[in-house]
């Protein structure tokens, strides 16, 4: 049947095309479509393989996984895509840093470090800490103080992930938590006292 239907005079000399671009788009909405509870059972082996998450995993793991992938959203276009979020499962004292975003953000403005220590207070004191009480306490904490958003935002972000960019920052800190949160931002308020020393 084919051969009938198959003619030299039809087949064209270009080469065929392969459009990254357009499989990726695909991809994503294939992925889109998933419900969450599969999307967060195809990315768990990848964490696993990079020896993130234990065999078998945690009981937390499933909540916590299942809030990065949410929250993460389109960001996760393959199941490999997880382990861009790897600062979510490595331990506070093995977060690797990028160290253009610690200058570009954290000890290049003036300004920086010292807030940094002045909203760590503040996180300090929530008893709450979801996303929005989060939210809450930046918006006023930087409007007493007359700033612009960006000068809170993204220190925080790189003292707290080791990276300049993310999904939505107070989701970011609540999936971490306020222990993890208090402790990664103490750890680079001492790295930066200790090169400020040396």
């Amino acid at each position: 049947q084919m051969i009938e239907s198959f003619s030299l005079e039809r087949v064209i000399k270009s080469p065929a095309s392969f459009d990254p671009a357009k499989l990726l788009a695909f991809q994503q909405r294939e992925m889109d479509a998933l419900p969450l509870k599969q999307k967060v059972a195809m990315v768990l082996p990848y964490l696993q393989q990079a020896g993130l998450v234990d065999e078998p995993p945690p009981c937390e793991t499933g909540p916590a996984l299942s809030s990065i992938v949410e929250a993460a959203a389109d960001r996760i276009t393959m199941a490999g895509d997880i382990l861009q979020f790897d600062d979510f499962f490595t331990a506070g004292e093995d977060l690797p840093y990028d160290e253009k975003a610690v200058e570009k953000r954290l000890t290049g403005p003036a300004d920086a470090i010292e807030l940094l220590v002045q909203f760590r207070q503040q996180l300090a004191g929530l008893e709450s800490f979801t996303a929005e009480v989060v939210e809450a306490a930046m918006r006023s904490f930087v409007e007493e103080r007359d700033l612009k958003f960006g000068q809170l935002i993204h220190p925080l972000r790189v003292a707290v992930t080791g990276k300049a960019v993310g999904f939505g920052l107070f989701e970011t800190l609540a999936i971490l938590g306020q222990a993890r949160c208090l402790q990664r931002i103490d750890q680079v308020l001492d790295r930066h006292a200790a090169d400020g020393a040396d």
